[in-house]
């Protein structure tokens, strides 16, 4: 809707702005008689006039450029425009029937003016809507960041949990005892023939290691008899 509502600011610019370059010629017979306009005295009255419309076109196409300004502007604008309007009918239906364009008639003269009526009282509402329809983004905006995520723990731990119960066990009836794992893995002929072999292998490792401390303590016994024998007296 925006960019319809900075059309319609082009549109008023334009209008201002031819209006205001001819009433700052007025002082020129010339442009009068080509155009056919009413003289306004004194000129310097209508070259004010002039610079006042021209002002206007200004700030048109300031508010069609900045989106900021677009929807306040276009409010001023708006009223200004169906005021004159209003003006130029008032003048021409009333008599002595005071028109805009001499050359034109009546007819042509009330044209202009409720033209000029309907874009200043169109662009004025269109302007209002504009802005409704941006307060009403600005309020879902604010509501969606409103809404804080921690309501949705909170909602559900306010739901409450069921325990489970499970059924008694009848009088009489022994109570099913847990499985316990075994920790013996099942044997297979292959684990059975490698244990086999490790206890046989254990067993000759041991009588080695007994038969080899026989040894050993038979030495070690007849060493020492020999040494604890006594030695025969020395004859000299």
């Amino acid at each position: 809707m925006k960019p319809l509502l900075r059309a319609v600011l082009i549109l008023d610019a334009g209008l201002y702005l031819s209006s205001g370059a001819v009433l700052l010629l007025t002082p020129l017979a010339g442009v009068q008689r080509a155009l056919q306009l009413t003289a306004i005295e004194p000129a310097m009255v209508g070259q004010m006039l002039g610079l006042a419309l021209l002002g206007l076109a200004w700030l048109s196409l300031r508010g069609a450029v900045d989106g900021a300004m677009t929807i306040g502007v276009a409010k001023i604008v708006g009223h200004v425009t169906w005021l004159a309007g209003a003006l130029v009918l008032v003048w021409t239906l009333v008599p002595p029937h005071t028109l805009w364009f001499p050359a034109l008639g009546i007819v042509p003269n009330l044209l202009v003016g409720a033209l000029l009526v309907l874009i200043g009282l169109g662009g004025a509402r269109f302007a209002q809507a504009v802005r409704r329809r941006e307060i009403a983004k600005a309020a879902q905006a604010a509501g969606a960041k409103s809404r804080v995520p921690a309501d949705v723990p909170a909602a559900a731990a306010s739901v409450p949990v069921e325990p489970v119960l499970r059924p008694a066990p009848e009088r009489g009836t022994p109570a099913a005892a847990p499985a316990v794992p075994s920790a013996v893995p099942p044997s297979t002929p292959a684990a059975t023939a490698e244990r086999d072999a490790a206890l046989r292998s254990e067993a000759t490792a041991r009588g080695a290691a007994a038969s080899a401390g026989a040894a050993s303590g038979s030495d070690d016994v007849r060493s020492g008899q020999s040494t604890s024998a006594p030695r025969p007296p020395f004859h000299g």
